[in-house]
């Protein structure tokens, strides 16, 4: 197990894909502090990464407010005595709010740019001042195909999500000479759940004959932690079966 020892927070870690991520570095060994609002989903996959033989625990946080923020990472400092890894993968889109941008409420972007970007950018400050003093450390930030590619109707989480990218590649360029290695993952269209006709869904988003998992983007983002990435930074990895190579107009196989 190659990060036996290591203490890895994941943000978002009560959603699907906070999930996937827990239980794959765990599966390598690194002991788990998930970070979500939402503390009782984050608890249940706390749970499910010690029913694997892991360690996990859960942390209820919001993490908009950079004040809690700090306080609940100087916590985990304080008990495990190091912090290894970060993964920023909190976030989420307007979702029902969804609207064009002109028409969008302001209050709603406000909301999908804290959670994504400036939710981000709080628990990396506060993590990164632990890694700096340990001059060694892993950032990985989730980032999306949309803030790469744009999209109508997600004005605000393009943004935010875009940002992300090029916070990702600034952070590297300070963090890296520290001995710190920042990173992001970009998926494309993920579901939640099983989509009612999985082939039509598949075909219109990616070009691959099957559905993209939470597991295809963990596993990019375990071995971006491992010790076989440590000369990769500042990159940015679109994982989306093809999503971002469709034309405008046309069939996303045409």
């Amino acid at each position: 197990m190659k990060l036996e020892n290591q203490i890895a927070i994941i943000t978002g870690g009560g959603g699907v894909l906070g999930g996937a991520i827990a239980r794959q570095l765990a599966a390598e060994g690194a002991t788990i502090i998930l970070f979500d609002i939402r503390a009782e989903f984050a608890g249940k996959n706390a749970e499910s990464v010690i029913g694997a033989g892991g360690a996990a625990e859960a942390v209820g946080l919001d993490i908009t407010n950079a004040d809690d923020v700090r306080a609940k990472v100087d916590d985990v400092f304080a008990r495990h005595g190091r912090i290894d890894i970060l993964v920023n993968c909190a976030g989420g889109s307007a979702r029902s709010r969804i609207k064009v941008f002109h028409e969008q409420s302001l209050d709603v972007v406000r909301d999908v740019i804290g959670i994504n970007l400036y939710g981000t950018l709080n628990c990396t400050h506060a993590v990164a001042q632990h890694m700096v003093a340990a001059k060694s450390g892993k950032i990985v930030n989730i980032g999306s195909a949309v803030g790469v590619q744009g999209l109508a109707g997600c004005v605000d989480y393009a943004a935010s999500k875009g940002a992300v990218v090029s916070a990702t590649k600034s952070l590297a360029k300070e963090l890296g000479p520290l001995g710190i290695n920042v990173n992001c993952v970009s998926p494309g269209q993920i579901p939640r759940e099983a989509p009612d006709d999985p082939e039509a869904f598949a075909r219109q988003h990616s070009f691959l004959n099957r559905i993209g998992t939470a597991d295809d983007i963990a596993n990019l983002v375990r071995y971006l932690v491992l010790p076989e990435a440590s000369f990769i930074i500042g990159q940015n990895y679109v994982v989306d079966g093809g999503r971002t190579l469709a034309m405008q107009g046309s069939d996303a196989r045409a």
